[in-house]
């Protein structure tokens, strides 16, 4: 042990500079003394998980915090600290995929360890220790990026014509219904390529490259670029479970994609997203949680008017949710709205609607008068759960 004082020591047991291979872990000694608190500052190179571990009697590890660890990024100096009191304590550094070049991790005891601050002016985990220096707006915070683990999002879609026959109908700028993919699959791009309009793809005035935010294979957000051809049929190179959105990232000097871009599923058929002409991104009212996620929705905005002819369409607007793990559906919303009396509502709901793991969101709706035409809108944040 070295010591700082009457106060406090820096451990020996529990501290390393020995780098660790791919996927190997650091655990040091048993520690027990008179000091109530303990702290660890750690960097490396390569990302890993801290935990702490506690001990009434040396042998039995009873007690780990937190449960699932402390998150340790690759080059960012950690520091974390906990209440000891008289029991047993030791450190364990487990290191993710990748051999680390370099590693410092130290401990330290005292009595009278206090969290951190820090400036707002950085990212801050979920699992920071720090007491934060200046006030902030946490939604700002959360839609900006400076909140690690949670990210904001606001989904937005119409249906332009609404049929009386066609019964419920997806709140999406695209012909048919959703039907949501049960297994991971690459996608196919259709548009009007150099082959057949010179609307869109490489080399055209209109969309030259597509930004997919979408749920891959293993059920996690993920974002992938993908840049048109020529001819106008396209399959991705990544596989995926659903999209939450395509923007159109790269365009000619039309600025925007000159004709509908429609991506379905390549071996299913099923349309899972469109990209409407001239509107630069996907206008549907779906969101696919992560399998390592929850979301909160809390905001929700409708709008129905009748776009040609007479009458006051009476709708049925319903909220959907399919549980991607048991491939099941439930009916979490409904709402009747006569234009005759209202044409638009806004609810904001005070404690938030939880979606779960591979939950899928969307909504539907069912006129009783032709030429109906539906916005929806909703926000929600979703929270990584490890």
């Amino acid at each position: 042990m070295s010591y700082f004082g009457q106060n406090g020591f820096q451990s020996t047991s529990n501290s390393t500079t020995t780098p660790l291979s791919s996927g190997a872990t650091y655990t040091g000694t048993a520690e027990q003394n008179q000091y109530n608190h303990v702290g660890v500052m750690v960097k490396t190179d390569n990302t890993g998980t801290l935990y702490f571990d506690f001990s009434s009697d040396g042998t039995n590890w009873d007690s780990t915090f937190p449960v699932n660890g402390f998150e340790i990024a690759s080059g960012v100096p950690d520091f974390h600290t906990a209440v000891k009191l008289g029991r047993y304590f030791r450190v364990r550094l487990v290191n993710d995929t990748g051999a680390q070049t370099y590693l410092r991790l130290t401990t330290y005891f005292g009595n009278n360890f206090v969290p951190s601050s820090a400036p707002l002016n950085q990212t801050v985990g979920l699992d920071s220790d720090a007491v934060f220096v200046r006030g902030t707006v946490p939604q700002d915070e959360i839609r900006i990026g400076r909140r690690s683990g949670v990210v904001g999002w606001t989904k937005f879609g119409y249906r332009s014509v609404l049929t009386a026959a066609n019964g419920e109908e997806t709140v999406w700028e695209a012909s048919g219904n959703f039907t949501p993919m049960t297994s991971a699959e690459t996608f196919d791009i259709a548009y009007d390529g150099t082959a057949g309009g010179s609307t869109d793809g490489s080399g055209t005035t209109g969309a030259t490259q597509l930004t997919f935010y979408y749920i891959d294979s293993d059920g996690l957000p993920a974002v992938a670029a993908h840049n048109l051809g020529t001819d106008g049929t396209d399959t991705t190179s990544f596989s995926g479970l659903g999209i939450n959105r395509i923007a159109v990232s790269a365009t000619g000097t039309n600025d925007v994609n000159a004709s509908d871009i429609t991506v379905t599923a390549t071996t299913a058929g099923t349309t899972q997203a469109v990209v409407p002409a001239g509107e630069g991104v996907t206008q549907q009212a779906i969101f696919f949680t992560g399998s390592n996620h929850d979301a909160v929705a809390k905001f929700l905005f409708i709008n129905i008017n009748k776009i040609s002819g007479g009458g006051s369409p009476r709708v049925v607007v319903k909220g959907i949710v399919h549980n991607r793990s048991i491939d099941s559906k439930f009916e979490v919303f409904r709402y009747t709205m006569d234009t005759s009396v209202e044409s638009h509502v806004t609810i904001n709901d005070p404690i938030g609607f939880n979606l779960s793991p591979t939950d899928v969101l969307y909504f539907v709706a069912d006129t009783d008068t032709n030429n109906t035409t539906i916005n929806l809108r909703f926000s929600l944040n979703q929270y990584q759960r490890t």
